[in-house]
């Protein structure tokens, strides 16, 4: 592939080159109209931008910051009223532990008493019956005695 000029293109293209052409009273080439339309380009996009940073501005100036400082108060009050209401369940769930453990104890200090209890009664009937034999066997081995 050849490198190939583009002027010396222009220059086929009917004298392109060289040709001047009247815009607005101003006589230009195609360079100089090329390069005036980027400036113009440039220029027009720089002020859209401008325009459109300016709409942003005017936007985030035009906020209410009294509302959003309200806004922001009630929501710190209704964490402060979670946080309450928190610390409230958490006082209820140690009072339940505290119940459930007092009334565990109190059943096993039952269970306890109540197996003390058969303890002793079954010791008593174990001495009954222990009797009752001692005095089952006297009175078989000796038929004529009192008792």
């Amino acid at each position: 592939m050849e490198n190939k000029d583009l002027g010396d293109e222009l220059d086929k293209i009917e004298g392109l080159k060289d040709k001047k052409f009247n815009v607005l009273g101003i006589s230009m080439t195609p360079t100089t109209l090329g390069m005036a339309f980027a400036g113009l380009s440039s220029v027009i996009g720089m002020l859209y931008a401008g325009f459109t940073m300016y709409q942003k501005i005017e936007e985030v100036a035009s906020l209410d910051v009294g509302a959003f400082e309200q806004r922001m108060e009630l929501i710190n009050d209704k964490i402060d009223n979670q946080e309450k209401l928190l610390t409230s369940i958490e006082g209820n769930i140690r009072d339940t532990k505290q119940q459930v453990y007092d009334i565990e104890k109190r059943v096993n200090d039952k269970v306890v008493y109540f197996e003390t209890k058969m303890d002793k009664f079954e010791n008593k009937v174990e001495k009954t019956k222990e009797d009752f034999q001692d005095q089952l066997q006297k009175a078989l081995n000796n038929p004529l005695s009192d008792g």
